[in-house]
């Protein structure tokens, strides 16, 4: 079984999106996908970093 690795950080000369902000008039309902995993082959990689096996065990 293969282990996770730390979380991918991009180069520094790659753009990061730092002053992207959600737009003032859009509710919050709206930004809740981007606070769930992503599901990349037998792991969830979360946006604060972390890597977990799927499924959760």
């Amino acid at each position: 079984m293969k282990t996770a690795n730390k979380p991918y950080t991009p180069p520094s000369s790659s753009y990061q999106g730092t002053e992207l902000k959600p737009h003032p008039g859009l509710p919050a309902s709206r930004f809740h996908a981007f606070t769930l995993p992503s599901r990349m082959g037998d792991w969830l990689h979360y946006p604060d970093g972390r890597v977990e096996p799927f499924p959760p065990k």
